[in-house]
């Protein structure tokens, strides 16, 4: 098993610092270094985000992107992103993560390294999600699928077409379609209306504040 070098365990930053600058560490995440040359997978990049801060939680939305697909630097996005299994109340957190207060049930999780991970279709269903409702609807989609290969593209297509009664649903079809087929989208103006402020559908908590997705 790959072994991890950690943030003042025992090296402090400067030392950690000093070594990947020498090209002896490759850096994952703000605490967690590997040796250079490391080729990550899921399984790594997720036994480097560590464990959930709260118990029923899957990492998700572009941690979970990370996990599947990596990232063009390597390393993870600073704020970690989970999902409640069930929908319930969580207590926010002042620290580098976010729980949105969602469903994911079995068939779109997966265990990865004692962690769960949301499905990659789901994780590029959230970040769709998300993407509608961006101001660049079409950009954020194109930042999303960026590294994700052909092959997931083509089941996250499949996927969407099996699901039914979802926030967005028939706007995240005609994005997702028009990004992975490299056609333009329809010219419907709900592809740019922001989220309605209060839907209880977008809930999640962040720094001690509620989002709205």
């Amino acid at each position: 098993m790959i072994g991890f070098h950690r943030l003042d365990d025992p090296l402090p930053l400067p030392g950690l610092l000093a070594l990947e600058y020498d090209g002896l560490l490759q850096r994952m995440t703000d605490e967690v270094w590997v040796e250079q040359g490391t080729i990550p997978d899921p399984a790594l990049r997720s036994r480097a985000l560590g464990s959930p801060p709260r118990p029923r939680v899957a990492l998700s939305h572009r941690s979970a992107h990370w996990v599947w697909w990596g990232s063009a630097t390597g390393r993870a996005p600073a704020l970690v992103e989970y999902t409640t299994l069930s929908r319930r109340r969580m207590r926010a957190s002042t620290c580098g993560w976010t729980v949105y207060e969602r469903d994911v049930p079995p068939p779109e999780r997966l265990d990865v390294a004692g962690t769960w991970v949301t499905s990659p279709e789901r994780t590029l269903f959230d970040l769709f999600r998300d993407a509608v409702v961006a101001p660049d609807p079409e950009s954020a989609a194109r930042h999303t699928l960026a590294r994700v290969p052909a092959g997931d593209r083509s089941a996250f297509l499949v996927w969407l077409d099996r699901i039914e009664r979802r926030p967005f649903i028939a706007r995240i079809r005609a994005l997702s379609r028009s990004t992975v087929h490299g056609t333009a989208p329809s010219q419907d103006r709900t592809l740019e209306d922001p989220p309605r402020e209060g839907d209880p559908r977008e809930g999640g908590s962040l720094g001690g504040q509620t989002l709205t997705r």
